[in-house]
Protein backbone atom coordinates (compact mmCIF):
# COMPACT_ATOMS: atom_id res chain seq x y z
CA UNK A 1 0.00 0.00 0.00
CA UNK A 2 1.39 3.49 -0.64
CA UNK A 3 0.04 7.04 -0.22
CA UNK A 4 -1.75 7.28 -3.76
CA UNK A 5 -4.04 4.77 -1.93
CA UNK A 6 -5.59 7.57 0.68
CA UNK A 7 -6.68 10.29 -2.01
CA UNK A 8 -9.41 7.04 -2.76
CA UNK A 9 -11.14 7.61 1.22
CA UNK A 10 -11.96 11.26 0.33
CA UNK A 11 -13.49 10.17 -3.05
CA UNK A 12 -15.76 7.79 -1.63
CA UNK A 13 -17.18 10.38 0.08
CA UNK A 14 -17.28 12.33 -2.93
CA UNK A 15 -19.31 9.51 -4.25
CA UNK A 16 -21.71 8.87 -1.63
CA UNK A 17 -22.88 12.97 -2.10
CA UNK A 18 -23.10 12.60 -5.74
CA UNK A 19 -25.11 9.52 -5.32
CA UNK A 20 -27.62 10.91 -2.58
CA UNK A 21 -27.67 14.33 -5.29
CA UNK A 22 -28.63 12.46 -8.13
CA UNK A 23 -31.46 10.87 -5.91
CA UNK A 24 -32.48 14.30 -4.45
CA UNK A 25 -32.96 15.18 -8.50
CA UNK A 26 -35.30 12.09 -9.37
CA UNK A 27 -37.04 12.83 -6.18
CA UNK A 28 -37.88 16.18 -7.16
CA UNK A 29 -39.31 15.60 -10.47
CA UNK A 30 -40.47 11.73 -10.74
CA UNK A 31 -43.39 12.54 -8.89
CA UNK A 32 -44.32 15.93 -11.09
CA UNK A 33 -43.11 13.33 -14.45
CA UNK A 34 -45.78 10.81 -13.79
CA UNK A 35 -48.42 12.85 -13.29
CA UNK A 36 -47.53 14.27 -16.49
CA UNK A 37 -48.28 10.57 -18.05
CA UNK A 38 -51.46 10.18 -16.67
CA UNK A 39 -50.26 7.74 -13.55
CA UNK A 40 -52.16 6.74 -10.74
CA UNK A 41 -51.30 9.34 -8.12
CA UNK A 42 -51.70 7.26 -4.91
CA UNK A 43 -49.43 4.51 -6.89
CA UNK A 44 -46.87 6.66 -8.06
CA UNK A 45 -46.71 8.26 -4.82
CA UNK A 46 -46.51 5.23 -2.68
CA UNK A 47 -44.12 3.41 -4.73
CA UNK A 48 -41.92 6.40 -5.56
CA UNK A 49 -41.16 6.71 -2.31
CA UNK A 50 -40.40 2.96 -1.36
CA UNK A 51 -38.56 2.93 -4.82
CA UNK A 52 -36.20 6.09 -4.62
CA UNK A 53 -35.72 5.01 -0.82
CA UNK A 54 -34.28 1.85 -2.02
CA UNK A 55 -32.27 3.21 -5.49
CA UNK A 56 -28.89 4.35 -3.55
CA UNK A 57 -28.72 0.28 -2.92
CA UNK A 58 -30.21 -0.65 -6.07
CA UNK A 59 -27.43 0.45 -8.09
CA UNK A 60 -24.49 0.27 -6.07
CA UNK A 61 -24.86 -2.78 -5.85
CA UNK A 62 -25.52 -3.34 -9.44
CA UNK A 63 -22.38 -1.55 -10.03
CA UNK A 64 -20.33 -3.41 -7.81
CA UNK A 65 -21.80 -6.53 -9.10
CA UNK A 66 -20.90 -5.22 -12.86
CA UNK A 67 -16.70 -4.97 -11.67
CA UNK A 68 -16.94 -8.50 -10.10
CA UNK A 69 -17.37 -7.66 -6.80
CA UNK A 70 -19.68 -9.86 -5.87
CA UNK A 71 -19.31 -10.13 -1.94
CA UNK A 72 -19.55 -6.01 -2.01
CA UNK A 73 -22.54 -6.10 -3.89
CA UNK A 74 -24.16 -8.99 -1.79
CA UNK A 75 -23.23 -7.45 1.61
CA UNK A 76 -24.82 -4.20 0.50
CA UNK A 77 -28.15 -6.15 -0.65
CA UNK A 78 -28.28 -7.73 2.41
CA UNK A 79 -27.24 -5.89 4.80
CA UNK A 80 -28.90 -2.64 4.24
CA UNK A 81 -32.32 -3.98 4.92
CA UNK A 82 -30.68 -4.12 8.32
CA UNK A 83 -29.34 -0.95 8.64
CA UNK A 84 -32.40 0.40 7.44
CA UNK A 85 -34.88 -1.97 10.48
CA UNK A 86 -31.90 -0.36 12.58
CA UNK A 87 -31.35 2.96 12.17
CA UNK A 88 -33.98 4.10 9.86
CA UNK A 89 -37.18 2.49 11.74
CA UNK A 90 -35.30 1.70 15.40
CA UNK A 91 -33.87 5.12 15.87
CA UNK A 92 -36.56 6.94 14.69
CA UNK A 93 -38.78 4.95 17.55
CA UNK A 94 -35.98 6.07 20.29
CA UNK A 95 -36.48 9.63 19.48
CA UNK A 96 -40.29 9.23 19.10
CA UNK A 97 -42.33 5.98 19.73
CA UNK A 98 -44.01 5.04 15.96
CA UNK A 99 -47.56 4.53 16.00
CA UNK A 100 -49.22 1.70 13.87
CA UNK A 101 -52.16 0.89 11.59
CA UNK A 102 -53.99 -2.06 10.94
CA UNK A 103 -53.59 -1.29 7.59
CA UNK A 104 -49.45 -0.94 7.78
CA UNK A 105 -49.28 -4.48 9.93
CA UNK A 106 -51.59 -6.21 6.83
CA UNK A 107 -50.30 -4.57 4.07
CA UNK A 108 -46.64 -3.87 4.22
CA UNK A 109 -44.98 -5.53 7.58
CA UNK A 110 -46.59 -9.06 6.77
CA UNK A 111 -45.26 -8.75 2.86
CA UNK A 112 -41.86 -7.68 4.21
CA UNK A 113 -41.57 -10.58 6.28
CA UNK A 114 -42.58 -13.11 3.89
CA UNK A 115 -39.95 -11.27 1.06
CA UNK A 116 -37.43 -11.96 3.74
CA UNK A 117 -38.01 -15.49 3.86
CA UNK A 118 -38.01 -16.01 0.52
CA UNK A 119 -35.04 -14.10 -0.59
CA UNK A 120 -32.95 -15.89 2.60
CA UNK A 121 -34.31 -19.27 1.38
CA UNK A 122 -33.51 -18.49 -2.03
CA UNK A 123 -29.97 -17.33 -0.78
CA UNK A 124 -29.21 -20.22 1.32
CA UNK A 125 -27.87 -22.78 -1.57
CA UNK A 126 -24.85 -20.30 -1.41
CA UNK A 127 -25.63 -19.33 -5.21
CA UNK A 128 -27.92 -16.17 -6.77
CA UNK A 129 -29.38 -17.75 -10.15
CA UNK A 130 -31.18 -15.90 -13.19
CA UNK A 131 -34.15 -18.22 -11.68
CA UNK A 132 -34.33 -16.79 -8.65
CA UNK A 133 -33.82 -13.24 -9.60
CA UNK A 134 -36.86 -13.60 -12.05
CA UNK A 135 -38.55 -15.13 -9.12
CA UNK A 136 -38.04 -12.21 -6.43
CA UNK A 137 -38.74 -9.22 -9.03
CA UNK A 138 -42.26 -11.08 -10.02
CA UNK A 139 -42.60 -10.68 -6.32
CA UNK A 140 -42.47 -7.31 -7.19
CA UNK A 141 -46.23 -7.66 -8.67
CA UNK A 142 -48.41 -8.38 -5.96
CA UNK A 143 -46.69 -5.61 -3.96
CA UNK A 144 -48.08 -3.43 -6.93
CA UNK A 145 -51.29 -5.04 -6.94
CA UNK A 146 -51.98 -4.48 -3.27
CA UNK A 147 -51.61 -0.85 -4.16
CA UNK A 148 -53.78 -0.69 -6.68
CA UNK A 149 -56.37 -2.52 -5.20
CA UNK A 150 -56.21 -0.15 -2.31
CA UNK A 151 -56.84 3.05 -4.51
CA UNK A 152 -59.63 1.07 -6.29
CA UNK A 153 -61.60 0.41 -2.35
CA UNK A 154 -59.58 2.93 -0.48
CA UNK A 155 -61.62 6.15 1.17
CA UNK A 156 -60.64 9.04 -0.95
CA UNK A 157 -60.16 11.06 2.49
CA UNK A 158 -57.68 8.28 3.36
CA UNK A 159 -55.78 8.42 0.06
CA UNK A 160 -55.46 11.82 -0.01
CA UNK A 161 -53.94 11.81 3.76
CA UNK A 162 -51.45 8.54 2.15
CA UNK A 163 -50.56 10.87 -0.41
CA UNK A 164 -49.78 13.67 1.62
CA UNK A 165 -47.32 11.77 3.75
CA UNK A 166 -45.97 10.56 0.07
CA UNK A 167 -45.24 14.06 -0.28
CA UNK A 168 -43.88 14.82 2.99
CA UNK A 169 -41.23 11.87 2.97
CA UNK A 170 -40.23 12.86 -0.48
CA UNK A 171 -39.78 16.33 1.19
CA UNK A 172 -37.60 15.17 3.34
CA UNK A 173 -35.28 12.43 1.23
CA UNK A 174 -32.36 13.18 0.02
CA UNK A 175 -31.91 17.10 1.79
CA UNK A 176 -28.74 15.40 3.54
CA UNK A 177 -25.85 17.53 1.61
CA UNK A 178 -27.13 21.56 1.99
CA UNK A 179 -30.10 23.39 1.95
CA UNK A 180 -33.20 22.25 -0.11
CA UNK A 181 -32.68 23.93 -4.01
CA UNK A 182 -35.96 23.90 -6.14
CA UNK A 183 -35.60 22.53 -9.42
CA UNK A 184 -37.97 23.06 -12.38
CA UNK A 185 -39.83 19.33 -13.06
CA UNK A 186 -39.04 17.93 -16.15
CA UNK A 187 -38.48 14.66 -17.59
CA UNK A 188 -35.21 15.86 -18.82
CA UNK A 189 -34.03 16.54 -15.05
CA UNK A 190 -35.68 13.21 -13.71
CA UNK A 191 -32.76 11.71 -16.68
CA UNK A 192 -30.58 13.81 -15.29
CA UNK A 193 -30.59 12.75 -11.29
CA UNK A 194 -30.70 8.80 -12.85
CA UNK A 195 -27.44 9.70 -14.62
CA UNK A 196 -25.90 11.50 -11.90
CA UNK A 197 -27.01 8.80 -9.60
CA UNK A 198 -25.59 6.06 -11.54
CA UNK A 199 -21.88 8.74 -11.36
CA UNK A 200 -22.19 8.46 -7.97
CA UNK A 201 -22.68 4.62 -7.59
CA UNK A 202 -19.63 4.26 -10.24
CA UNK A 203 -17.40 6.64 -8.12
CA UNK A 204 -18.49 4.78 -4.77
CA UNK A 205 -17.87 0.99 -5.89
CA UNK A 206 -14.62 1.78 -7.67
CA UNK A 207 -12.91 3.67 -4.80
CA UNK A 208 -14.32 0.87 -2.42
CA UNK A 209 -12.53 -1.66 -4.27
CA UNK A 210 -9.29 0.25 -4.69
CA UNK A 211 -9.17 1.06 -0.65
CA UNK A 212 -10.47 -2.77 -0.01
CA UNK A 213 -7.48 -4.13 -2.27
CA UNK A 214 -5.51 -1.92 -0.77
CA UNK A 215 -5.87 -2.40 2.72
CA UNK A 216 -6.35 -6.20 2.03
CA UNK A 217 -9.85 -5.45 3.59
CA UNK A 218 -12.72 -8.29 3.51
CA UNK A 219 -15.16 -7.29 0.84
CA UNK A 220 -17.93 -9.05 2.90
CA UNK A 221 -17.53 -6.82 5.71
CA UNK A 222 -16.83 -3.66 4.06
CA UNK A 223 -20.54 -4.36 2.33
CA UNK A 224 -22.47 -4.77 5.35
CA UNK A 225 -20.75 -2.09 7.23
CA UNK A 226 -18.83 0.81 4.84
CA UNK A 227 -21.44 0.44 2.03
CA UNK A 228 -24.81 -0.41 3.58
CA UNK A 229 -24.54 1.96 6.14
CA UNK A 230 -23.33 4.68 3.23
CA UNK A 231 -26.29 3.73 0.87
CA UNK A 232 -29.01 4.18 3.54
CA UNK A 233 -27.60 7.24 4.78
CA UNK A 234 -30.29 9.64 3.30
CA UNK A 235 -33.17 7.44 4.40
CA UNK A 236 -31.32 7.85 7.83
CA UNK A 237 -30.97 12.22 8.12
CA UNK A 238 -34.35 11.71 6.29
CA UNK A 239 -36.19 9.74 8.91
CA UNK A 240 -34.18 11.56 11.91
CA UNK A 241 -35.41 15.10 10.69
CA UNK A 242 -38.93 13.50 9.99
CA UNK A 243 -39.09 12.67 13.80
CA UNK A 244 -37.93 16.01 14.76
CA UNK A 245 -40.65 17.88 13.00
CA UNK A 246 -43.36 14.93 14.29
CA UNK A 247 -43.84 12.97 11.28
CA UNK A 248 -41.79 10.12 12.77
CA UNK A 249 -44.39 7.68 11.76
CA UNK A 250 -43.42 8.41 8.54
CA UNK A 251 -40.00 6.48 8.96
CA UNK A 252 -41.92 3.20 9.46
CA UNK A 253 -43.73 3.10 6.24
CA UNK A 254 -40.97 4.42 4.08
CA UNK A 255 -38.39 1.65 5.86
CA UNK A 256 -40.75 -1.03 5.62
CA UNK A 257 -41.46 -0.14 2.03
CA UNK A 258 -37.33 0.55 1.02
CA UNK A 259 -37.01 -3.16 2.51
CA UNK A 260 -39.60 -4.39 0.01
CA UNK A 261 -37.68 -2.83 -3.09
CA UNK A 262 -34.27 -3.29 -1.75
CA UNK A 263 -34.60 -7.10 -0.70
CA UNK A 264 -36.54 -7.49 -4.74
CA UNK A 265 -35.20 -5.29 -7.20
CA UNK A 266 -31.70 -5.59 -5.62
CA UNK A 267 -31.25 -9.19 -5.34
CA UNK A 268 -33.59 -10.09 -8.10
CA UNK A 269 -31.85 -7.63 -10.35
CA UNK A 270 -28.36 -9.08 -9.45
CA UNK A 271 -29.60 -12.46 -10.22
CA UNK A 272 -31.00 -11.59 -14.00
CA UNK A 273 -27.57 -9.41 -14.51
CA UNK A 274 -24.87 -11.33 -13.03
CA UNK A 275 -26.15 -14.95 -11.63
CA UNK A 276 -22.76 -16.03 -9.03
CA UNK A 277 -21.86 -17.88 -6.20
CA UNK A 278 -20.72 -17.35 -3.02
CA UNK A 279 -19.61 -19.41 0.68
CA UNK A 280 -23.16 -20.52 2.22
CA UNK A 281 -21.09 -19.93 5.45
CA UNK A 282 -20.74 -15.87 4.99
CA UNK A 283 -23.91 -14.84 4.70
CA UNK A 284 -25.33 -17.49 7.58
CA UNK A 285 -24.96 -14.47 10.20
CA UNK A 286 -26.56 -11.80 7.97
CA UNK A 287 -29.45 -13.80 7.03
CA UNK A 288 -29.69 -14.67 10.71
CA UNK A 289 -30.46 -11.26 12.09
CA UNK A 290 -32.18 -9.92 8.96
CA UNK A 291 -34.86 -12.59 9.72
CA UNK A 292 -35.06 -12.03 13.29
CA UNK A 293 -35.18 -7.77 12.94
CA UNK A 294 -37.67 -8.12 10.30
CA UNK A 295 -39.79 -10.56 12.69
CA UNK A 296 -39.04 -7.70 15.72
CA UNK A 297 -40.59 -5.26 13.85
CA UNK A 298 -43.87 -7.23 13.02
CA UNK A 299 -44.11 -8.27 16.39
CA UNK A 300 -43.38 -5.01 18.12
CA UNK A 301 -45.95 -3.40 15.70
CA UNK A 302 -48.58 -6.00 16.60
CA UNK A 303 -47.90 -5.65 20.58
CA UNK A 304 -49.73 -2.37 21.59
CA UNK A 305 -49.82 -0.90 17.66
CA UNK A 306 -47.06 0.72 18.19
CA UNK A 307 -43.01 0.46 18.55
CA UNK A 308 -41.69 1.79 21.33
CA UNK A 309 -38.44 3.46 22.30
CA UNK A 310 -37.38 0.57 23.90
CA UNK A 311 -38.29 -1.94 20.70
CA UNK A 312 -36.28 1.08 18.97
CA UNK A 313 -33.10 0.06 21.31
CA UNK A 314 -33.43 -3.50 20.53
CA UNK A 315 -33.96 -2.58 16.75
CA UNK A 316 -30.54 -0.56 16.46
CA UNK A 317 -28.78 -3.15 18.63
CA UNK A 318 -29.32 -6.26 15.62
CA UNK A 319 -27.34 -4.31 13.57
CA UNK A 320 -24.12 -4.06 15.70
CA UNK A 321 -24.82 -7.72 16.53
CA UNK A 322 -24.38 -8.75 13.14
CA UNK A 323 -21.42 -6.58 12.70
CA UNK A 324 -20.01 -8.59 15.72
CA UNK A 325 -21.30 -12.29 14.74
CA UNK A 326 -19.48 -11.04 11.38
CA UNK A 327 -15.87 -10.12 12.63
CA UNK A 328 -15.89 -13.01 15.06
CA UNK A 329 -16.24 -15.65 12.50
CA UNK A 330 -13.73 -13.86 9.93
CA UNK A 331 -11.32 -13.58 13.07
CA UNK A 332 -11.81 -17.11 13.74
Amino acid sequence: MDSASLIFIPIIALGFIVLNQGAKFITDNAVAVSRNFGISRFVIGMLVVSTLAAMPEVLVSIVALKEGAEMIALGNGIASNVVTIAFVIGLTAIIVPLKVTREMIMRDAVFLMTVTIVASVLLLDGALSFLEGIALMILFVPYVMNLLLIEKKGNPEELEEGLEEARIQLELMGHLFGRKIEIRAGIQWLLFGILWTVMGAELVVRSIMHVTDDFNLNPWLVGITLVALGTTLPDIAASYHAARRGFGDLALGEGIGANIVTALLTLGLMGIIRPFEFARADILPVIAVLNLSTFLVLIFMLKGMKISQLGGVVLVSTYFGMVLSVVLLTVL
